[in-house]
């Protein structure tokens, strides 16, 4: 005969409580589910019912995750908000900068455009046009951290005569390449855009920020 392993007794979770893992999965379906259906319906037309629907809950196990509809609606703007830009920017090779600029251009951009071209950045937009939130500092504060991160490399330039010192300050030139960029964001990388809208807008932005780097970077002797 085999020997017999101890009895365990296997532990017990509270009513409704799923493991730190799941917790973690379920929450993050709340929030996707929240930002959807507060892109398609505004704030005020989504109700905490449709959102627990929406991702097969009681909402009971909702209010287990969220004090209420604010408290979502709060962490799901921090889900697409200026983070994903700051993340964006920060994977960038910061000494690519003062290498190649004409190269930095293009990597921000595309890093940029990435970012802003999930579902969750574009029902994010589709939400601050809904509910007029667009002066809202929780969607201006992505473009504010870029717009200041490109100025800072402009100074650096500028300084360096890398680019043109006759087209403007350092803001300026910062302005003038992300301007656009955000843009065709505000409107073709909704929502509710097409494929082809956003490829579309994908083209213009890139052709844009090329645009911007032959014009305002001094090219090196052959």
């Amino acid at each position: 005969m085999h020997a017999e392993g101890p009895i365990t007794t296997p532990v017990r979770r509270g009513p409704g409580r799923p493991p730190k893992a799941e917790a973690g999965d379920t929450k993050t379906a709340l929030l996707r589910s929240a930002l959807k259906l507060f892109a398609r319906h505004g704030y005020a037309g989504t109700s905490i019912r449709a959102i627990a629907r929406d991702v097969g809950l009681s909402e009971s196990v909702l209010y287990a995750h969220f004090a209420g509809k604010q408290a979502i609606f709060d962490a799901a703007m921090a889900l697409a908000g200026p983070n994903v830009t700051v993340v964006a920017i920060e994977t960038l090779d910061a000494e690519l900068a003062d290498r190649d600029p004409v190269s930095y251009i293009r990597e921000f951009t595309a890093a940029v455009l990435a970012a802003w071209d999930t579902p969750e950045a574009r029902q994010l937009v589709s939400l601050g046009a809904r509910d007029g939130l667009m002066h809202d500092p929780v969607l201006s504060g992505g473009i504010d951290h870029a717009l200041a991160h490109l100025a800072t490399v402009c100074r650096r330039w500028l300084d360096n005569g890398q680019v043109r010192a006759d087209v403007g300050t350092a803001d300026d030139l910062a302005f003038s390449l992300l301007a656009p960029i955000a843009h065709a964001r505000m409107l073709w990388m909704h929502a509710d855009a097409s494929p082809e809208q956003r490829e579309a807008a994908r083209g213009r932005a890139t052709r844009h920020a090329a645009l911007f780097a032959r014009t305002v970077v001094h090219t090196r002797p052959a």
